[in-house]
């Protein structure tokens, strides 16, 4: 979003409108990008267009023919009606909004994503907002700086230099950045190291407050029931997007901690750390091999591969719920009000009451209550309507009360009958 000029929405016509088309909105919104929206599958589904609107309008989505500001654009991928459009309205959306960059100076912009090549080693991604990117440039992206080696565009070619606007892989740079990090490009490597040793100071300056937030945030953290997890993913745009998800998850009670995160494929230390840190293996668009799958069988260690965010999102939740221990909930069913008191046998004295709400039911839990206050709990023993014992009586009806263990009534008393219900 801190490269972006432009929101482009995409909505299946056959799927409608989806938890990810709401995020992107909301974020678009939330940063006062402009939005053009792409229904797309007209060519599969028909008539369906004016629904998703009625549905987009909720949002504060409205097209332009309809009174608002929004382009719209009915597409389809499969057969190109309304491509041309769309890149229309893309181009006109780009000149209002009067976006221009030097192509003569060094290069800066932001990293997308990082990733491990077999081949390559680390690759980031990244898009360059102003300037051109050239080989052989030297490049800083938070604490670290490296040489451009390589620079491979969208169609995964080799080209020597990149403009603004233009996504492309680097390798030059030693570590995983951060996504969402600036990146520049400076003139030698002593402006390079210079400029990393003003950031790291500035990190120092900081080491305290650091340290205080996480002192308190690991004293909240002893409470929690803890769920370990080891994350995998193929890319590490992945894992931020993950521990975010994770975070909102995370409740006062329970704590989904992530013991490891990192790239590539699940191997034999990711299966050893699990057992012994009772982790779930969760991965995220990645791979295991058969040795690896075998051994986690053996271990009883199941690994849980998913495609997309959602899946994952499902997936925690019912951990969480599994893990949760449920909340008992009072629901009144009845309530009756006692009328007149009747000795019974061996003196014990039986309220004569009204029921002026609900049911009450024989050995139903209740709660007498006297002017506002609960002056007794426990359970109703018999209902008697003269000498016949009954099982329940509904609201209007008369009856006889016995509460187990209890006859201290008075005129006006208010008896409650509730049921316990448990609650995730």
């Amino acid at each position: 979003i801190k490269c972006t000029d432009i929101v482009l929405i995409v909505i299946a016509a056959d799927d409608g409108i989806m938890p990810q088309t709401i995020e992107a909105i909301n974020l678009a919104k939330k940063s006062n990008l402009p939005i053009i929206i792409a229904i797309n599958k007209i060519d599969k589904i028909k008539g369906k267009n004016d629904k998703i609107i009625n549905e987009l309008a909720k949002y504060g989505i409205v097209p332009e023919n309809w009174g608002g500001d929004i382009l719209f654009s009915f597409i389809s991928a499969k057969t190109g009606e309304g491509i041309d459009k769309l890149l229309e309205q893309i181009n006109l959306q780009a000149e209002m909004l009067n976006l221009k960059s030097d192509f003569s100076k060094k290069a800066v912009g932001i990293i997308i994503d990082t990733k491990i090549d077999h081949g390559k080693g680390f690759l980031t991604s990244l898009i360059i907002i102003d300037g051109t990117l050239k080989k052989g440039d030297i490049i800083v992206c938070g604490s670290e700086w490296g040489k451009v080696k390589l620079i491979i565009d969208h169609s995964m070619s080799i080209v020597n230099e990149s403009y603004p606007s233009c996504p492309v892989d680097i390798v030059g740079l030693s570590n995983l950045s951060k996504i969402g990090d600036k990146f520049v490009v400076v003139n030698n490597e002593k402006e390079a190291k210079l400029l990393i040793n003003s950031i790291k100071e500035e990190k120092v300056n900081n080491k305290n407050i650091y340290d205080i937030s996480n002192l308190i945030l690991e004293m909240k953290k002893e409470k929690n029931i803890k769920i370990n997890i080891i994350l995998k993913t193929d890319v590490q745009g992945s894992i931020e997007v993950l521990r975010e998800v994770i975070n909102n998850l995370n409740n006062e009670k329970i704590e989904i901690n992530i013991i490891k995160s990192s790239l590539g494929i699940f191997n034999k230390s990711d299966i050893d750390l699990a057992i012994a840190t009772k982790s779930s293996l969760l991965g995220f668009n990645v791979k295991y091999d058969y040795q690896i799958k075998k051994k986690a069988q053996l271990e009883n260690i199941k690994i849980n591969n998913f495609n997309t965010i959602y899946e994952i999102i499902d997936y925690l939740k019912n951990i969480i719920e599994s893990q949760s221990k449920p909340q008992i909930k009072e629901n009144i069913i009845g309530v009756a009000e006692i009328k007149k008191i009747f000795k019974y046998e061996n003196d014990k004295l039986i309220a004569g009451c009204v029921i002026k709400e609900g049911i009450i039911k024989k050995n139903s839990n209740i709660k007498i209550i006297r002017k506002n206050i609960i002056i007794h709990e426990g359970n109703i023993e018999s209902i008697k309507i003269f000498k016949d014992n009954i099982n329940e009586i509904k609201e209007g009806s008369e009856c006889g009360i016995i509460i187990k263990n209890y006859d201290n009534f008075k005129i006006n008393d208010q008896i409650k009958a509730y049921e316990e219900i448990e609650e995730k």
